[in-house]
């Protein structure tokens, strides 16, 4: 793994319409991704072309049976009108229409449908992954992108010079097939209505199924629509960063940052504003202090959506048998939670594990307390604690699931570092009260206040938060815990509060 670096650049040139404009925007997280070399082209210069690289790729036969991938999406905006919204476009669901270099191709053809195969407008962005079966890095690929319009239905006029701005997310593909639910040792753990003591579900279909949790006697039925992990999807591979939120709130109007934006200087969180654009010092950091209203609003605006807490489940523990107490990883040994107390690394929220060797978490097993690097030279208060960059125990030795604290399909951080927001199975108390979401991704744009409006997004009821904090004790950190269920708050920010999203 190496370092990785948040930066933006973007020329807008007056000038007469046959002119090109450079555009970059390029998330670089934990596997180094890049997009650069952007430039705006074709015959009504409707196309993006730019060039695509990362580390440490995969696309494997053998188990775990899936790949990683780089959702990419393309917002716009006319040159000089600060204060108008951005768009988020629409790609064309022709494949023809767009080009991948030799090492790369479409994960997912591009589809105006939802999950379901349902309605218009969800064409807001492309799943890439590496075209062959192998593992190495991905460099120097040239992807040419086609534009049909955007969410909100400003074309891209070819008299007209835009901000364009090609964003990527690292994603990991968790591939249909059954699982279970549950480890019968976990807090409130789900489990199999009418066994004493509640066994784990096995989750073998997207049917409906009735599931109990709390006691014996409270139970409720999941219904057809509710993502229960047993279809496939894409996770991202690491938590929301520090860089990627600051993104988020620099391609948003000044009246959605309003609501959006958080300026605080604790327990590492590192967003700050400058007069003109929100930045941070910490870019691939695990960004804290996120709200569920911030968290959703994210994910609308990423076009991608929250995840499930079956969902979660699933793209820790795969299809392997429950283990009782289990952590990411896949086992419950106590002394296999390695939580990390010093770390090194020179620029800031860029951290290796150095004590012990071998951290696979961050959480409070042994002390709150994080020694080294920027937790111990940083400005702001309580710098000796907090979640710690994107994707660094995968640099510990050894490399396996326990060494790197992944979950079977490689996904990183999810025990530990911060809570985690998914959709819970029921909204409230009663008898059977289940959730109401069914999957639908965020459209890429936001109220005019700065609020996801995605279907069938919760905005009242239960949510739950997975996989435990830096602040949290080890048993908040397995896979079934569900400790901080029945949460109703929305609007509540905490040093605890993070998250990933699905597609």
């Amino acid at each position: 793994m190496k370092n990785f670096k948040h930066h933006l650049t973007v020329i807008c040139k007056y000038s007469v319409l046959s002119s090109f404009f450079i555009l970059l925007f390029a998330n670089t997280y934990a596997n180094n991704l890049q997009i650069s070399n952007a430039t705006r082209t074709g015959a009504g210069l409707d196309e993006i072309e730019f060039t695509l690289s990362w580390e440490n790729s995969w696309n494997v036969a053998g188990a775990p049976n899936n790949h990683d991938a780089v959702w990419v999406f393309i917002k716009f905006r006319e040159c000089g009108l600060t204060s108008n919204e951005w768009s988020h476009a629409l790609l064309s669901t022709t494949m023809i229409d767009h080009s991948f270099d030799t090492d790369i191709t479409y994960a997912t053809a591009v589809s105006e449908t939802d999950r379901f195969g349902n309605g218009t407008g969800h064409n807001t962005g492309v799943l890439i992954k590496r075209s062959s079966i192998g593992i190495g890095d991905i460099s120097d690929q040239t992807v040419r992108l086609k534009i049909v319009g955007s969410s909100n239905a400003v074309l891209l006029d070819p008299s007209t010079e835009y901000d364009i701005k090609v964003f990527g997310i690292e994603m990991v593909y968790i591939p249909e097939g059954q699982f279970y639910a549950g480890d019968g040792t976990s807090y409130y753990s789900i489990f199999e209505p009418g066994t004493s003591p509640g066994q784990p579900i096995l989750i073998d279909s997207e049917d409906p199924f009735s599931i109990a949790h709390y006691s014996a006697s409270y139970s409720h039925t999941i219904p057809l629509e509710y993502p229960k992990g047993y279809g496939s999807f894409y996770v991202m591979k690491y938590e929301i960063t520090h860089g990627q939120y600051v993104a988020f709130l620099n391609t948003i109007n000044s009246s959605m940052q309003t609501n959006r934006a958080y300026i605080y200087n604790y327990y590492s969180h590192d967003i700050q504003y400058d007069g003109n654009q929100y930045y941070t010092n910490s870019e691939d950091r695990v960004k804290n202090y996120l709200s569920f209203d911030d968290f959703l609003s994210y994910l609308d605006w990423a076009a991608l959506r929250p995840m499930s807490e079956l969902e979660y489940e699933k793209a820790c523990r795969g299809p392997l048998d429950f283990v009782g107490g289990e952590h990411a990883w896949g086992t419950g040994l106590v002394n296999e939670v390695k939580d990390v107390t010093e770390v090194t690394g020179a620029v800031s929220g860029v951290e290796y594990a150095v004590v012990p060797a071998d951290a696979n978490c961050n959480i409070n097993k042994t002390s709150q307390l994080i020694t080294g690097g920027q937790f111990t030279t940083g400005g702001g208060t309580n710098t000796d604690r907090g979640p710690v960059a994107a994707g660094m125990f995968a640099r510990t030795a050894p490399f396996d699931r326990i060494g790197t604290g992944s979950t079977y399909y490689g996904v990183m951080e999810m025990s530990g570092n911060v809570q985690e927001f998914c959709i819970q199975t029921n909204t409230n108390y009663t008898s059977n009260n289940p959730s109401p979401y069914t999957g639908i991704w965020g459209d890429g744009q936001l109220t005019s206040t700065g609020f996801y409006d995605a279907t069938n997004w919760p905005t009242s009821g239960y949510f739950v938060r997975k996989g435990g904090a830096w602040v949290d004790v080890a048993d908040r950190a397995r896979v079934s815990d569900r400790y901080s269920s029945r949460q109703t708050t929305y609007t509540s920010r905490s040093h605890e509060y993070g998250g990933r999203g699905v597609r």
